[in-house]
C-alpha cells in the first residue's frame, strides 16, 4: 500500500468516530425532543396532530434539503472539521430558540433552523468516516456512528419525560430577567444549550487523507453533470437504494414520532412513563441493532459477498414487516412495547450498512453529496412526508385522535412490504455496481494520472 492509500492508525480513526458519534447523538436529541412534547404543545399552541406534524416533519426538511446539497459539496472539497463545527453551533441555538417560541409561526422558523444546521453533519462525517477505515471495517464504522440516533433519540425522550415529571403541576416557571416559561420551553433550552461543547470537540482530531479518489487533485471542484452522469449510468443500483432507504426513512420516523404518543392515548400512559419506556427500546434495541448490522455486514464481506450491505438491508426489512404492523394493535401497552422493541432492533440493523452501502458504489469526490442527496430524500420523505402521513391518516381518514394506532398500523401495512420488494428486485444491480466500481478503484491506483484527469470514464455503464 502506497502512502497516498494509508488510513490513519486505528485509535486515531475510532476517536474520530466518537467525536461524530457525540455530534450525532446530540442532534438527535434536539431533533426528537419534541416527539414527548406534543400534548403540553399541542394544547399551549391549540394545535392540531396535522400542525404538529409539520413541526416535526416539514419544518424540519424544509431547508435541510435546500443547504444539503450545496455543503455537502463544499464538505467534497473543504475542511469537513469546519463545516460540521459551524452546524453543531447553529442547531444547538436554534433549538433553543425553540424554547424561546410563543406561537405557531415562530416554532416553525426555528425548527426551520435546526434543521439547516443539521444538514451539514452527515455528508461531511461519512466522508471522514470512509476516509478512516478500510473497506470491510466501514459497516462497523458507520454503525457506532449511527448508533447515536436511538441513543439520542432515547435520551431525548428520557429527558424530556424527566423535565416533564419534574415540573409536574408547574404551569409556567420565573427565571428573573429571562421572562416567564411554560415547562416545554424549558425542555427546548435544556437539550439545546450543552451540544455547543461538542462543536469544539471537532478540532481535536486530525482530517484524514481522502482516499480511493479517481480524480488525483485534492480538492478539485467535480461538476455537478459528472455526478448525475455517474448516477445515471448506475441507476437501477442507485434508485434502488435512494428508494428503499427513502420509505426505511418514512416508516421509522413516522413511527418513532407518534409511537409515545399512541402509548398515552391508546393505554393512558403519562407523557413521562411513555418517555421512559419508549426511550429505553429506542436507546437499547436501536444501538443493539445497529451494532449487529455492521457485524453482519462485515462477516458478509470477509465471505466474498460484493453485496453484503445493501443483503443486511432486505434481510432486516423482511424481518421487521410483522412486529411493526401488529405493534400497535396489541391489547396492552407492554405488548405493544415488546413489539416495537423487535421492530426497533431489526430496523436499526440497516442504519449503518445503508451509509456503507452507499459509499461503497460511490467515489471519494462525490460521497459527501451523495449522501447528501440520499438525507434530501430520506427528508422530503420520511421526515417531512412519514410524519404528516401518519397524523394525516387520523385527522382525515379516521377521524379520531383515538385511531393513532390504526393510522400506524396501516402505513407500517403499507410500507414495510413496498421496501422488501424495491430491495430484492435492486440487490443484483447493486451487486454488479459494487464488484465494477472495485475493479475501477483498484485500477485508478496501478498507475498515475495528471491532475483533472481521472482515467477513468465517470459514465461507464454498468
Amino acid at each position: 500500500m502506497t502512502e497516498r492509500d494509508a488510513y490513519p492508525a486505528v485509535s486515531t480513526a475510532w476517536y474520530t468516530v466518537a467525536v461524530l458519534f457525540l455530534a450525532y447523538t446530540f442532534s438527535a436529541i434536539d431533533r426528537q425532543i419534541l416527539t414527548l412534547l406534543v400534548g403540553p404543545v399541542r394544547a399551549d399552541l391549540g394545535l392540531t396532530d396535522f400542525e404538529v406534524s409539520l413541526l416535526q416533519g416539514f419544518a424540519f426538511s424544509l431547508l435541510f434539503v435546500v443547504v444539503g446539497i450545496p455543503l455537502a459539496r463544499v464538505a467534497d472539497r473543504r475542511s469537513r472539521r469546519g463545516i460540521i463545527a459551524i452546524g453543531i453551533t447553529f442547531w444547538c441555538v436554534m433549538t433553543a430558540m425553540c424554547g424561546m417560541a410563543k406561537t405557531f409561526g415562530q416554532l416553525f422558523v426555528a425548527r426551520m433552523g435546526v434543521g439547516v444546521g443539521e444538514a451539514a453533519l452527515s455528508p461531511a462525517a461519512a466522508s471522514l468516516i470512509s476516509d478512516s477505515f478500510k473497506p470491510e471495517r466501514r459497516a462497523m464504522a458507520f454503525s457506532v456512528y449511527h448508533l447515536g440516533y436511538p441513543v439520542g433519540g432515547g435520551l431525548a425522550l428520557i429527558i424530556g419525560g424527566l423535565v416533564l415529571e419534574l415540573l409536574a403541576g408547574v404551569d409556567e416557571l420565573q427565571l428573573g430577567w429571562l421572562g416567564t416559561f411554560r415547562t416545554w420551553q424549558l425542555a427546548f433550552i435544556i437539550v439545546g444549550l450543552p451540544g455547543l461543547l461538542i462543536a469544539g470537540l471537532m478540532f481535536t482530531f486530525r482530517e484524514p487523507r481522502r482516499q480511493e479518489r479517481l480524480y488525483e487533485s485534492e480538492g478539485e471542484r467535480i461538476p455537478l453533470s459528472v455526478l448525475t452522469g455517474y448516477m445515471r449510468a448506475r441507476w437501477q443500483a442507485y434508485s434502488a437504494h435512494l428508494i428503499a432507504v427513502s420509505f426505511l426513512g418514512m416508516l421509522a420516523i413516522g413511527t418513532a414520532i407518534w409511537y409515545p404518543t399512541f402509548l398515552m392515548r391508546t393505554y393512558g400512559m403519562t407523557a413521562s412513563d411513555a418517555g421512559y419506556s419508549y426511550g429505553l427500546v429506542m436507546g437499547l434495541c436501536g444501538a443493539a441493532g445497529i451494532l449487529s448490522g455492521g457485524w453482519l455486514s462485515g462477516y458478509l464481506m470477509r465471505r466474498g459477498y460484493a453485496d453484503a450491505n445493501m443483503r443486511v438491508m432486505l434481510i432486516a426489512a423482511v424481518c421487521k414487516t410483522v412486529p411493526l404492523v401488529i405493534g400497535p394493535l396489541m391489547p396492552n401497552a407492554q405488548l405493544a412495547l415488546l413489539c416495537m422493541a423487535f421492530a426497533t432492533y431489526l430496523g436499526q440493523v440497516s442504519v449503518g450498512v445503508t451509509t456503507a452501502a452507499l459509499m461503497e458504489i460511490t467515489p471519494n469526490e462525490m460521497r459527501a453529496q451523495m449522501l447528501a442527496i440520499m438525507l434530501f430524500l430520506v427528508n422530503i420523505l420520511g421526515i417531512g412526508f412519514g410524519a404528516s402521513l401518519i397524523a394525516a391518516l387520523t385527522d382525515f381518514v379516521f377521524m379520531d385522535d383515538a385511531a393513532l394506532r390504526y393510522s400506524i398500523a396501516l402505513a407500517s401495512a403499507v410500507i414495510a412490504p413496498t421496501i422488501v420488494v424495491i430491495l430484492w428486485l435492486g440487490l443484483p444491480h447493486y451487486r454488479r455496481c459494487a464488484e465494477q466500481v472495485h475493479a475501477m478503484q483498484g485500477a485508478s491506483h496501478s498507475h498515475t494520472t495528471p491532475a483533472g484527469d481521472s482515467g477513468v470514464d465517470y459514465a461507464q455503464t454498468t
